[in-house]
């Protein structure tokens, strides 16, 4: 029992990655782009397997998606039947003499709607069993414009805040943690780009090559609600987490100064008994007359507030499209001298 114990501790503790790159062959992410654009606006998971090189770098040969949608961001990665169908995958191309192991996942999103707890916990729970695990992002959020991928892995701050448990803002202070800090980029190398790029450019089929095509401003109008709508929700949520903490701090603040005033009484009481020779009454017992509120968990507040700073960052993205549009509309329908 003490044996399974120490193994079990053993897995649980955090190793630094030492994969520092990614090279993504073009098939493997050919795959993955074609999965995820023609099911969306559904959102799709799924393993990425390959090998590790000498040289620090993970090399990505296939991919292969769950067969089923995920009903939220995260919700597939440790699943049982996810499980069972990485296993299968493993074992099929096993057979077929392909020696790869599972190095990581994918997810598609739109914007910052990845950073959900279930997703993380997944993330961790990865990164624990396989130091260099990362997942690979695509956002959907610019379907039929361009590529936008990147892969991530939590950071060591937040993965040893992750195991301690603790989420008070002391504890983030002492992991020096914040909504900034939850993940790492890792640099992306694609083989064969141009093959990638050709598909993506297939992608936007234009029916009208006309030059008055430019003044479509509502062709991308569906993303920019689900971007607003989602930052709206991330905002709702933070809010309502905000909410707490701020009621935490008031009631924090009144039992401190209730504690000020009390400790101050018994500062006088004291001096008044040393002045009669009396033995003076304990300066501590205010610790089991007051109880301090417990300070709420900083954990969601964080997670939304990562969320909440890659969406506005999408939407100023498309808020600079749509001004470029507006520019060349003006220059079209200005009349000329």
């Amino acid at each position: 029992m003490v044996k399974k114990h120490v193994l079990t501790e053993n897995r649980k503790a955090y190793q630094a990655p030492t994969a520092t790159k990614i090279d993504v062959e073009s098939s493997a992410l050919l795959s993955l782009i074609r999965h995820t654009s023609e099911n969306y606006p559904s959102l799709f998971s799924g393993a990425l397997l390959g090998f590790e090189d000498d040289n620090g770098s993970l090399d990505i040969t296939h991919a292969y998606p769950y067969p089923y949608p995920d009903q939220y961001e995260g919700g597939s990665l440790r699943s049982r039947s996810g499980a069972k169908y990485q296993q299968d995958i493993l074992e099929a191309l096993k057979k077929l003499g392909y020696g790869v192991e599972i190095q990581g996942y994918f997810q598609s999103t739109v914007s910052g709607n990845f950073v959900t707890s279930q997703l993380v916990d997944s993330l961790v729970q990865q990164q624990l069993a396989n130091k260099n695990s990362f997942i690979l992002i695509h956002n959907m959020a610019s379907i039929g414009k361009e590529l936008d991928i990147k892969a991530l892995r939590l950071t060591e701050n937040f993965v040893r805040a992750y195991l301690d448990g603790k989420w008070k803002s002391k504890d983030l202070e002492h992991h020096k943690l914040s909504f900034l800090n939850i993940f790492e980029e890792i640099p992306i190398n694609v083989h064969n780009q141009r093959l990638v790029d050709l598909y993506m450019s297939n992608l936007e089929n234009p029916k009208h090559t006309d030059d008055f095509e430019m003044l479509n401003l509502s062709a991308n109008q569906n993303v920019t609600a689900q971007l607003l709508e989602s930052l709206y929700s991330q905002i709702d949520s933070y809010n309502y987490d905000q909410t707490n903490y701020n009621y935490y701090q008031r009631l924090h603040q009144k039992e401190v100064s209730k504690i000020l005033s009390w400790k101050h009484q018994r500062k006088v009481e004291n001096m008044e008994r040393a002045k009669i020779g009396e033995k003076e009454l304990d300066p501590e017992e205010w610790r089991s007359v007051f109880k301090l509120p417990t300070e709420p968990s900083r954990y969601n507040n964080m997670l939304h507030s990562h969320a909440i700073d890659v969406l506005t960052d999408d939407i100023l993205k498309k808020c600079d499209e749509e001004l470029i549009k507006s520019f060349a509309i003006e220059r079209k329908l200005a009349p000329e001298y």
